[in-house]
């Protein structure tokens, strides 16, 4: 980065030496509220109401827990925050909205989608919209190479449908290339059979060293896509849903048998990409957010590959789900993906409406139940088992958490760092609000005062001393994204007890000052922590009117 900073940065804590290694092990401390938002139905599907708190049991690793927090079904939290003063910006998207019962993303997959589906897709998504009634905060983004927001959160469905009805198809080439094109069959020729075969094998090697490649590439946006839109929602109130409206799932959790069985006569190039690294990454900010997945397959109804009209045979494998999805790849793993957050996947249907309405229903029809777990230092991840004292009923809610008090394990920071400025979306796992102060005179030096929520921190508890640390970037920015000047600071915390209090009541306020180049818009705080893996990222407008 560029040093157009001037690099001098006042803390309003006191900052002092790690403490030595002789000292006694840290305790984590800032347990947070861990939230499980369980849908309960009967057997016909219909939501069961009137439950309460007395009703649920919850375990933590088998371990039952007190619920700290109850909420019913239909619940609308009734809070109607003050807007922000002037030149002071938040990454909390409650801070600027009312906080209702839920809030959803409809992700509308370009990159993993024919051309002919995602018109298709398009068009029927549009009627959904335009038949939802006003009042749900819903918002409308689509992937290609990057992610893009069509229109951020409204309670206007039939506004996002005007927004989406102007979205052009595209050709996804990483689609396209990582489809595997059929061989031409050797020549039956004795001269030739042996020459040939040889060559068929090579190029088919090489067919999927090229797939392989465009199909970790995929994997790789998609992903990190999912974890921006995590990102960006964990601070909201309210159940969270994501519907990734997708014409394919361009991956899987580690090898078959069957592939292991290939790799011997495989080219040795190839890359096969076992997606275990970013999908518990993209599976952590999930958690965190407290996010449930719906995916939806774009393609609609589907048939066997041998589907034949004049069969017998036709009726069943064009209506039976259990029967024509059998072919779809990577099933197994976007199902696990969808229940394990809490949501549902909806495959073989063209009743896209139907999987919209299940997920904006599930934000209505929900009970959230809170409660604290005791502080950790371990890196595992935790399962969660709720139980309802009904009879022929069936539960829905995420299977899991990683608490913010564990250390993530294998995590790059600058990654990290480099990611949240790169997204078009604001993080908010660490809450941050700034405040920007424009020089008083021409040319003279801006300020920026970022606060940090303190309740987002994991700290380490050194006999009564708050210790730990944060890696924060201030990234100043055109109207592109491109950055013309940035810095980067650790900020290592040893607080006493005393100033801890004034931390948790006013947050971590620190200050930087920088004078931007003339063509900047933007400057983007952007803020890890690698005690528990969570970040943020604020962006502040440049206005020096």
């Amino acid at each position: 980065m560029s040093r157009h900073f001037s690099i001098r940065c006042v803390a309003a804590v006191l900052m002092a030496a790690l403490l030595f290694a002789q000292e006694p092990a840290p305790v984590r401390v800032n347990v947070r509220l861990v939230q499980v938002n369980v849908i309960v139905r009967d057997r016909s599907g219909n939501p069961v109401t009137g439950l309460s708190k007395d009703d649920f049991e919850i375990t933590d690793n088998d371990k039952p827990q007190k619920i700290s927090f109850f909420e019913g079904e239909n619940a609308v939290v009734a809070k109607s925050p003050a807007p922000l003063p002037a030149n002071v910006f938040s990454n909390r998207i409650d801070a600027e909205t009312q906080a209702t019962s839920g809030i959803t993303v409809v992700l509308f997959d370009l990159l993993n989608t024919a051309f002919a589906d995602q018109v298709s897709a398009r068009d029927r998504l549009v009627q959904v919209l335009r038949q939802i009634p006003p009042g749900q905060r819903i918002g409308v983004y689509a992937l290609l190479r990057e992610l893009t927001i069509l229109h951020d959160f409204t309670d206007n469905p039939a506004q996002l449908a005007g927004v989406l009805e102007q979205l052009q198809g595209q050709t996804s080439h990483a689609l396209t290339n990582s489809e595997e094109a059929p061989l031409p069959k050797p020549i039956e020729s004795p001269a030739t059979k042996a020459a040939l075969e040889v060559l068929v094998h090579l190029t088919d090697g090489a067919q999927r060293v090229s797939k392989d490649y465009y199909n970790l590439d995929r994997g790789t946006i998609t992903l990190n896509a999912i974890e921006m839109i995590a990102n960006h929602l964990a601070s909201t109130t309210g159940r969270k849903n994501l519907i990734w409206i997708s014409g394919s799932f361009p991956f899987t959790l580690g090898l078959t048998d069957q592939d292991l069985k290939k790799m011997k006569n495989d080219s040795p190039n190839r890359q096969r990409g076992p997606f275990e690294g970013p999908f518990e990454q993209a599976m952590r900010a999930v958690s965190n957010a407290n996010m449930a997945i719906y995916p939806v397959d774009a393609r609609g109804l589907m048939a066997l590959a041998d589907y034949d009209a004049g069969t017998a045979m036709a009726k069943t494998s064009h209506t039976n789900p259990d029967i024509a999805t059998t072919h779809m790849e990577n099933m197994d793993t976007i199902e696990n993906l969808a229940s394990k957050s809490g949501g549902q996947a909806f495959f073989n249907t063209n009743d896209l409406q139907k999987a919209v309405r299940t997920a904006l229903d599930d934000g209505r029809m929900t009970y959230t139940l809170g409660f604290y777990p005791e502080p950790t230092v371990q890196n595992k991840f935790h399962t969660l088992k709720v139980q309802v004292n009904r009879k022929d009923v069936t539960l829905r809610y995420r299977q899991g958490y990683f608490a913010v008090g564990e250390r993530p394990a294998d995590i790059n920071p600058n990654a990290v760092l480099r990611e949240l400025l790169a997204s078009p979306l604001d993080a908010s796992s660490i809450g941050i609000t700034a405040e920007l102060q424009a020089p008083t005179a021409n040319g003279g030096a801006w300020t920026v005062n970022p606060v940090i929520d303190s309740d987002d921190l994991a700290l380490d508890d050194r006999a009564g001393r708050r210790v730990g640390q944060l890696q924060i970037v201030y990234s100043v920015q055109d109207k592109t994204g491109k950055e013309l000047a940035g810095v980067r600071d650790e900020v290592n915390l040893d607080v006493k007890p005393a100033v801890w209090k004034v931390i948790q009541a006013k947050g971590l306020a620190l200050q930087k000052q920088f004078t931007p180049p003339a063509n900047a818009t933007t400057i983007r705080i952007a803020v890890y922590d690698p005690g528990s893996g969570r970040s943020g990222c604020v962006s502040v407008p440049l206005n020096p009117n």
